[in-house]
């Protein structure tokens, strides 16, 4: 008997060579660091070049074009990590957006600060060169001494007055503008505490650990997805009708008539009319196969774990323990309503 004809193969899901980047991860290189969506159309390609990513995916280590069906947990995690890369680049494309205005913002603000310092520091030299030019006037000086002399020896002036007036003149060390600034403007200390520093730490190390997580929480999540693959997970037992020789670019699973495959569930199943994802018996290849081609055969449930033991039985342990509850208080209600009914006659 020869096998019914195929469906459509799933190409507009997987794509072809040329396509398969787009088909994993579309990505627009007009709405990249470098097009339309970037304001500041800053040169972010030659930083992080994006729009070369095809031609290295296509080229060295990571050759998609020549993907088996071995490779599975690669599949497994571009698709489960298309959204979050997705998310993530729009993220990257707004903050750079927002570091290029916030450069912007800081250059302008720095030179204007660095202009209002200048002016002070200019002030405080021209006061500087004034007292200078008024204190090489020394016969003033001889002037006032003298006559505060007079007027301590007519006694209208205390002694203490020439010598405050000497306490006074006593020179004192400039503060220069970048001393006054932190000075007077609470800048940093000896003790004091570099907030810049430690916001640095934090991020050079929380950024680090925050990544790790995320990957741990990625794989963690690839690897539950995969348990109706090796058989621990819910799936669907089937065998295989017909004889099928899938093709490799399209991520199908070859098999042959009279073998067992395990189905995914339907919440792991990929929009494809026609096409199931199926994996070989002992879990190791999982694909695409034809749904004509194969028989469904019964449905398979996860084996209790222990935590869910452990849960159902105290679930059993609380139902018996409301059922004993109500049991002594129907006892104990039923004498009471005989007694009363009793005086009431």
């Amino acid at each position: 008997m020869d096998p019914p004809a195929l469906p459509p193969r799933p190409n507009q899901f997987i794509g072809n060579n040329n396509d398969i980047h787009n088909g994993i991860y579309p990505y627009n290189p007009n709405l990249g660091y470098n097009g339309l969506n970037n304001p500041y159309n800053i040169g972010y390609n030659n930083i992080y070049p994006i729009n070369n990513m095809h031609n290295l995916l296509n080229s060295g280590n990571y050759n998609y074009s020549n993907i088996t069906p071995e490779s599975n947990f690669v599949r497994l995690a571009e698709e489960s990590s298309r959204g979050a890369f997705q998310s993530i680049e729009s993220i990257v494309n707004a903050v750079a957006s927002v570091a290029h205005m916030l450069s912007s913002t800081h250059n302008a603000l720095f030179s204007s600060f660095r202009a209002v310092i200048g002016v002070v520091e200019q002030f405080s030299k021209l006061k500087v060169q004034l007292f200078g030019v008024l204190e090489t006037f020394f016969i003033f000086k001889i002037i006032k001494k003298l006559w505060k002399y007079i007027l301590v020896k007519l006694k209208l002036l205390p002694e203490s007055s020439l010598i405050n007036d000497t306490v006074w003149k006593t020179p004192q060390k400039p503060l220069k503008a970048n001393e006054w600034i932190a000075q007077e403007l609470g800048g940093y200390t000896k003790n004091g505490l570099n907030w810049p520093a430690l916001l640095f730490w934090i991020i050079a190390i929380g950024g680090p650990w925050l990544i790790y997580k995320f990957v741990t929480r990625m794989v963690n999540t690839i690897e539950e997805s995969r348990k109706w693959a090796t058989g621990s997970g819910d799936h669907y037992t089937a065998i295989g009708l017909y004889t099928f020789q899938g093709n490799v670019s399209n991520h199908e699973l070859s098999f042959n008539k009279g073998d067992s495959l395990r189905v995914a569930p339907k919440n792991q199943q990929p929009p494809i009319r026609g096409w199931l994802l199926a994996s070989s018996e002992d879990g190791n290849r999982i694909g695409l196969v034809p749904i004509n081609y194969i028989k469904l055969e019964r449905k398979t449930t996860s084996p209790p774990t222990l935590q869910n033991m452990e849960d159902n039985l105290f679930d059993k342990i609380k139902e018996s323990t409301i059922k004993k509850d109500k049991l002594y208080e129907s006892a104990f209600m039923i004498p009471q309503t005989n007694n009363l009914s009793c005086k009431n006659t």
